[in-house]
Parts: C-alpha cells; structure tokens; sequence
C-alpha cells in the first residue's frame, strides 16, 4: 500500500510528456572499494532490480541455501496437511545419520539423536538460526516419513521442481540439506531463491534473532550480522536474518540476508567467502576477503545510495500517466486520444550527479503529422481500440535507454463515416500538398479579384472625370450663349 501511495502522488506529476525523472545508475562494478571479489548480489524485491552484482554467474556448491529450499518445501508440506510449527516430533536415528563429521565447519549440528523429542518450529529456527545439518535433516525426514509416506530421493525432487518455478536455470540439489558440497548453484539463483523465501513471513521472523530458546537449550545464531556472541565485529542493524554457513572445511562460505528501508525490501548475497577459523581457546576469526566485510560495503552503500522513483503509472490505475496526446481523424468524436503506459515503471534510482531522464516517444506507423497554423499535431485516424498499442515510450539518461514501455490508446474511438469524409476531403483540400496548391489558387483568384476590383474603380474615376469635364465644358458654353444674348 505504501508503494502505491507514493507512486500514485509521483504519476501526479507525471502529466507532459516532456517532464524528466531521475534514474537509476548501472549496478556498481567489482572494482568498488568494498568488493572482497566475491560472487555477490543485491537485489530490490520490490522493483525487481539488481543494484550491485559481481560474479552473479559464478558456480558455488549450494551449501546454505539447500536448506532454504528445503525449509520452503517442508514448510509447504506443514501447511497443506493442516500441521501446526507447535506440533512435537519425535525423532529417529536414521533422520539424522551421516549428517556431522567431527571438526569440519560445514557440518554444523545440535546433537539431535533417536527418541529427542521437539516442536517442528524448532527444527525450523534451529535450521536457520545455527545452520544445524541434523536438525535440518530431521525436518525433512519427518516430512518424508510423516507427511509424504515417501522417500527422500521425491523430496529432493520437489527442491529441484521448484528450482525450476523459480527459473533458477544453474543450480541443481543433490542433497537436500547441502552436506559435503554436492549440487551446483549461482549467486543470480540464490537471489531468486531469497525472493521466493521472503513471502514465508513466519520463517523470515524465526530467522532474525540472536538466538533461539527452545527444548531445554538457547541456540546462539551463527550468521553473525545477527548475533555477536560467537564472534565480534560484525553485527548490523539494517540485517534481517537469514542464514550463513560453509559449504565444505576449507572455505566457501555464503552469506544471505534481508534489508527493509522505506517500506522497500532487499535481498543481499554474498557466495564464496573465505573460512572461518577457530582457536583452541574458542576465540574465531575470517581471512581475509570474508563474506562479512562484502556484506558491510554493500549494504550501506545500496541503501545510502539508492532510492525509489516512480517513473509511471500503468493502465488501469487510479492515476494513470498520461503520456501523450494524439489529434483525432476520423472519429465519432472529436478532440484528442490520449496515450497511457501499458504498466508501472518503478525503478531504484541513485543520482549522485543530478543528471535528467527524458522521455523519448516512438509511435506506431499509424499516426502522422498534421501542421496547423504554425504547430504540428500528432494525428491517429479511426477506429482505434482501447489498449492498442500505438508505439513506445523509452526513458533515457545521457543517450541510454533505462527503461521502455508500451504506450496504449486510452479509449475506444469508432469510426464516424460521414465525419471521416468530411474530414478526409477537408485534409485533402487544405493540408499536404494540395493544401498549398490550393491556397496558391486562393491567392490568385483574391489577386486577380483585387486587381479587376482596382480596374473597375479605376475606370469609374476617369469616367467620372471626363463627366465632371464634359459637364463643366456644357456649363461654360451656355453661359456664353446667355451673355452674347444679352
């Protein structure tokens, strides 16, 4: 709601077509001072937009975010059976086998054995909160044997389908809570990934905490932009959960979370950072070009950085852009047809030099140019439908083009026979080049009227004078004769 009051109160002043917007820039390249190199992303739910990318394209094992998959899938097996997340399990040996091995950092666990008893909720935070492998592994094993009365291996395929509907075209699970670096994924699926999780609302919640207080025990959270208690340094306000983790012992961490800011959502996703170490004494640390310092450098910088512009308002809306208007020919009405957006433009924009948008309008072959009294007029004859296509609008920066959309008719306008005869013989006469044939013929027929009108007084002036003359001769001779008479 709040986006669309506010893009309601931008089209306001959205009204000519020679009104500019500001634009968003290109995404920041890998050269920016923050990049640790990594394949990182960050993403406006919202507008649809990628912000800042590097190595989008970059294969990394799934890790992490196989337990996101996971999680919505059993999630959606928790709802459509009618379960409640309060609802206890109890679990068994062989939900959680294989799933630790003892001093590697990409097997993260709770200890869950055969017989621990808990709530579904918990094997959810647990998940998202530690990374925990055997809480994951639980979960899905009670949907397998619970709720689907399968097997693991249909399970896996329900992940992989819904790769699939979320059109993330590079990643393939081979395992379903991402152990042992099975599986392939990119930084440009992840964000596609995180988009779709962002909708489970009760998920994202039990995500952002600090820690998770639940069967008898507190779990610290291991993404630590949400918890310091297991490593200093690196917490952020702005961060709203999501989950973090190695993909194997010697690296590849990948780090994923959230960022809300005016009403205006974010995904962020760092993938392939450096390891995490720990010390005998427990103290941990990063090397060097960890997800973590990517993480802080993006995050402000999209944020302080970027703002949301509504560049037009689409069909339909209350407040519709108009974006050009078209003189009628040929209609059952006349006036103008006004051209309207086939949809809302909304871009993130970042403007640090105050440069101008355009708009440029490219129309249909359809509509010509009529000159009238000095002004030339954009002209569409009809019938024309409502929601025609009648050419395009592209909005610009500099030359380059950041954004196009359709421009539609915004009524119909049926054709008027009569009207459009009267109206064709009229531009046939007066406009194109009959129209200048004409008036050069106007101009000569005044011309000559003005000439034969200039003769005719002419000639009644000399004739008028010759009979003042012969007058004036007939007074003087008579006047005479009366004086030889006297």
């Amino acid at each position: 709601m709040r986006r669309k009051l506010l893009c309601a109160f931008l089209a306001l002043v959205c009204l000519l077509p020679t009104l500019t917007f500001w634009v968003a820039a290109e995404p920041a390249s890998a050269a920016d001072a923050f990049a640790a190199n990594n394949s990182a992303v960050a993403y406006c739910i919202d507008t649809e937009q990628i912000l800042y990318e590097n190595k989008k394209d970059d294969v990394h094992a799934p890790g992490v975010t196989a337990k996101l998959m996971a999680l919505m899938v059993a999630y959606d097996l928790v709802e459509n059976t009618g379960r409640k997340l309060s609802e206890r399990v109890t679990v068994r040996g062989e939900w959680v086998r294989d799933t630790y091995i003892p001093g590697d950092r990409s097997s993260p666990y709770l200890g869950l054995a055969q017989g621990d008893e808990c709530t579904l909720e918990y094997l959810f935070a647990c998940s998202l909160v530690s990374n925990a492998n055997d809480a994951c592994a639980a979960l899905v094993g009670y949907c397998v044997d619970e709720l689907m009365m399968s097997t693991r291996e249909e399970f896996l395929e329900r992940m992989n389908q819904k790769v699939v509907e979320l059109g993330m075209r590079d990643t393939r699970y081979e395992d379903t809570i991402g152990f042992g670096g099975k599986g392939k994924t990119t930084a440009g699926d992840v964000v596609k990934l995180a988009k779709a999780f962002y909708l489970y609302d009760e998920l994202v919640k039990l995500a952002d905490r600090d820690a998770y207080r639940g069967a008898g025990s507190t779990i610290r959270n291991k993404n630590y932009l949400e918890c310091d208690y297991l490593m200093k340094g690196y917490l952020m306000e702005e961060a709203i959960g999501l989950i973090a983790g190695h993909t194997t012992n010697q690296g590849g961490y990948h780090l994923i979370t959230f960022s809300e800011q005016d009403g205006i959502a974010y995904v962020f996703v760092v993938m392939g950072g450096s390891r995490e170490r720990q010390e005998a004494d427990g103290s941990r640390w990063f090397d060097p070009g960890n997800a973590y310092d990517d993480m802080h450098g993006m995050v402000p910088y999209v944020l302080s950085s970027f703002t949301y512009q509504c560049l037009c308002v689409g069909q339909g809306e209350p407040t519709v852009t108009f974006l050009a208007d078209l003189r009628l020919g040929g209609g059952a009405e006349a006036g103008i047809l006004r051209l309207v957006p086939a949809e809302t433009v909304e871009l993130m924009v970042a403007n640090p030099n105050g440069a101008e948008i355009e708009i440029r309008m490219e129309y249909d072959k359809r509509i010509y140019e009529v000159e009238k009294a000095g002004k030339t007029y954009m002209t569409v004859d009809a019938p024309v439908q409502q929601g025609e296509v009648l050419g395009k609008a592209d909005f610009l920066l500099e030359g380059k083009v950041l954004a196009t959309v359709d421009m539609l008719a915004e009524k119909t306008v049926e054709v008027n026979t009569l009207l459009s005869a009267k109206n064709y013989l009229f531009s046939f006469l007066f406009e194109g080049p009959m129209g200048n044939i004409l008036k050069w013929v106007i101009i000569i027929i005044a011309a000559w009227i003005a000439l034969a009108v200039l003769l005719w007084l002419i000639r009644m002036i000399i004739r008028f004078i010759l009979w003042r003359k012969k007058k004036n001769a007939s007074q003087t001779t008579g006047e005479k004769k009366n004086v030889n008479k006297v």
